[in-house]
């Protein structure tokens, strides 16, 4: 037996060596594999590389308060030096991951002894590895399990330590770690978890919590687990004091105190709408994706964030006014003489959308707003619903301008030497398109005969408007537009004047600049300032353009009354922003457009201090703007509206006496005259109604009295025509080969 027994313990002892040996071997293989795979691979240049090595960073967008409206990013990071982060967290890090940390070469074999006995007397599985090793895996390996990639992250962690400091080390780890929530690095994880502060202001509680989250950053996550981030905490706080860091006092009050946990919504999501959009891909155009995402970027825009808010507000509470109820309980569609006849809504949308995969198909709009002061962007709104369609059609779409281009017609009018007191003729027009022909409508259907330009103008009379373009020419009325900011190519048609060309609403609302500002055209940016992830600056306007002189000032001057005929007795009265004066001290222009059969509808206005562009319609044209009672929906009705909520809300509490002013034309160029509508001459006595106050350019008024409705002459007679129909004869000229 006992023989036997002698027998079988040579046998296990010969096989355990055997084994060992085997095992020894295997072991050297790979060290020695991986030894010299370290040497072909230039291992130690790798690390070398470290010493330049930026983490990925992310760009932050600011408004012009300062205040971060959205990150981009592939890592949430924000890298910091190790005097930016609070004693708490190295001390906590130290005692929970890495107790020698500051003896160890980058491996620590008590360390490694000490998790296979523990692993041996409670089954759990516990990492041996430094800080050093976790900071080699992270950067260089796979996160897999297996003897090679272990013997790789040694190599690694040793050429660390030998390459750099422990302070370089401790700091490259504390960027680099991932806390959960999309949180890399502890600048991070201290503003995403604790409601924005900095990892410098971290408690000994709060960095407690966040060192045990980078043993499962899922698991030990407080928003997802509190009870287990408390436990997790609390044994931090234990091994703190083992450590002695704390004390025991320091242990159970800190023990007693809940998570305190407060989301930073910013930082755990991307809070992107139409106007951040914009922006990034204008950086991404700029500087490169690489600088936009990994970079860091910082970057201070225009956005008036109020005003933004107001901008929402006032394009969704209008069209939710506007398009038809869905019942859900019925499973029909409300009738309502009043609201668009089209069968959709945003409201019924979200319950649907879900379940289809076509675009949506409500009613849209786009606003922006502009200081013509300094072209800053203040507010944009390029759709109902960002997460419904990102399409922003502020600045992608490109839709018919209707009425709204007129602007740029009397514009031009104005600088060949028109002024508002003149007449110009509405009566039907014949156009030749060889082949076939064209007769442009008014809205009303009606002619109206001699008319000043300002009324022409003001209630929108589209055959005045197309006869005033052929006068002072087609193509002199596109290079104005193009001047004043519009950079759509405008086709040389007879029907431009009335809109016939593709721009969007971005475009206008720039355009229309000189128009308040007494002729200075200015480009748009939604930038104030880009710097680099160290303070460097990378672009500027904070010194606005200076702008660049596009009317004259008297021209501009001129033009303004005309807009401002728009609200005191024209397609604009609805917005009653005169009644009781002008609203927060400050006057209006604006004009309002709509294309034909009601596919767009527009309103572009301004004050001295704010110019903005609506547009309304639907991202099918197909589709038109008309209620179920057959009533069509024109700028006026739908657009207008909305500019008129912003405008109110944007100016709600500004004080009038600081209101500024529109610039008033050069001194001595313009004069004021009353002339009779009817006949652009002197009023008499006999005008009546028709007379009024008119302005002319210097040296232009009528010098003759009305001949309409004087006592030498009756009406309509053909010798009353020749002093005032010199449109006719500008009409003749550009049509003479």
């Amino acid at each position: 037996m006992k023989k036997v027994l002698s027998k079988l313990l040579l046998w296990v002892f010969l096989t355990g060596v055997v084994f060992c040996s085997f095992g020894a071997g295997f072991l050297f293989r790979v060290w020695h594999d991986s030894a010299r795979a370290f040497r072909e691979s230039h291992g130690n240049l790798l690390v070398a590389s470290l010493r330049g090595h930026e983490p990925a960073s992310a760009t932050r967008i600011y408004d012009m308060y300062g205040d971060q409206l959205a990150v981009a990013f592939v890592e949430n990071r924000y890298p910091v030096t190790l005097d930016q982060v609070s004693p708490w967290v190295i001390e906590g890090f130290i005692a929970t991951e890495d107790r020698n940390f500051f003896t160890h070469t980058g491996l620590d074999l008590r360390g490694i002894v000490r998790s296979v006995l523990h692993n041996l007397r409670t089954g759990s599985r516990h990492g041996g590895s430094t800080i050093t090793q976790q900071l080699a895996r992270g950067l260089f390996l796979e996160p897999d399990q297996t003897i090679q990639r272990k013997v790789q992250e040694a190599f690694i962690a040793l050429e660390i330590e030998r390459q750099f400091s422990k302070q370089d080390i401790l700091e490259m780890y504390l960027n680099q770690i991932y806390f959960g929530a999309g949180a890399h690095g502890i600048e991070a994880a201290a503003r995403t978890y604790f409601g924005g502060i900095s990892a410098a202001e971290l408690t000994l509680n709060q960095s407690a919590l966040l060192v045990r989250m980078v043993k499962n950053p899922s698991g030990f996550n407080p928003l997802n687990n509190p009870s287990r981030a408390l436990a997790q905490r609390n044994i931090a706080l234990g091994m703190m004091t083992d450590h002695g860091v704390i004390s025991a006092e320091q242990r159970d009050r800190a023990m007693q105190e809940p998570l305190g946990v407060d989301v930073h919504r910013s930082e755990l999501e991307q809070d992107w709408n139409y106007f951040t959009e914009f922006v990034r891909q204008y950086l991404v155009a700029r500087y490169g994706w690489s600088a936009v995402y990994e970079q860091g970027l910082v970057v201070y825009t225009t956005l008036d964030p109020d005003m933004q808010s107001a901008a929402e507000w006032a394009l969704d509470s209008v069209l939710t006014l506007k398009e038809p109820v869905w019942n859900p309980e019925t499973q029909q569609w409300i009738p309502d003489g009043q609201r668009l006849r089209y069968e959709s809504s945003r409201l019924y949308w979200q319950t649907v959308r879900d379940t289809t995969t076509s675009a949506p198909n409500y009613i849209q709009g786009a606003l922006v707003a502009v200081d013509p002061r300094t072209g800053y962007i203040r507010a944009m709104v390029g759709g109902r619903d960002f997460q419904d369609s990102e399409f922003n059609r502020a600045v992608q779409t490109a839709r018919q301008p209707g009425s709204s281009f007129k602007s740029f017609v009397y514009a031009e009018a104005i600088e060949q030497g028109w002024s508002p007191g003149n007449v110009v003729l509405d009566q039907p027009v014949v156009i030749d398109l060889s082949p076939g022909e064209w007769r442009p409508r008014n809205y009303d259907m009606q002619f109206h005969g001699m008319v000043t330009l300002r009324e022409a103008f003001a209630r929108s009379y589209n055959v005045a408007a197309v006869r005033l373009g052929m006068a002072v020419g087609i193509e002199a009325v596109a290079a104005r537009a193009a001047s004043m900011g519009i950079s759509s190519r405008l086709p040389i048609v007879s029907s431009l004047p009335l809109g016939s060309c593709m721009i969007n609403p971005l475009e206008m609302a720039r355009a229309y600049i000189p128009f308040a500002t007494g002729g200075l055209a200015r480009n748009t940016t939604a930038i104030i300032r880009v710097e680099d992830r160290y303070g460097n600056l990378l672009e500027s306007n904070e010194q606005p353009d200076p702008g660049r002189r596009v009317m004259s000032r008297t021209g501009a001057y001129l033009m303004n009354s005309l807009l401002q005929s728009v609200f005191r007795s024209g397609t604009a009265s609805p917005a009653r922003w005169y009644w009781d004066g002008p609203f927060a001290g400050r006057e209006a222009g604006g004009k309002t457009g709509t294309t034909s059969d009601y596919a767009d509808a527009w309103f572009v206005g301004f004050t001295p201090d704010l110019v903005t562009a609506v547009w309304v319609g639907y991202d099918n044209h197909v589709i038109r703007m008309r209620t179920r009672n057959g009533a069509g929906q024109a700028g006026g009705a739908i657009a207008l509206p909305i500019w008129n909520g912003f405008m109110r809300r944007a100016f709600a509490s500004a004080d009038p006496a600081a209101a500024p002013s529109f610039p008033g034309p050069d001194q001595g160029e313009v004069e004021q005259a009353v002339v009779c509508g009817l006949s652009g001459q002197l009023a008499v006595a006999g005008c009546g109604q028709h007379a009024r106050d008119e302005l002319f350019w210097a040296g232009t008024a009528p010098t003759v009295y009305c001949m309409i409705h004087g006592e030498q002459s009756g009406f309509g007679t053909d010798s009353t025509m020749g002093s005032f129909s010199d449109f006719d004869r500008r009409l003749r000229e550009t049509q003479t080969p």
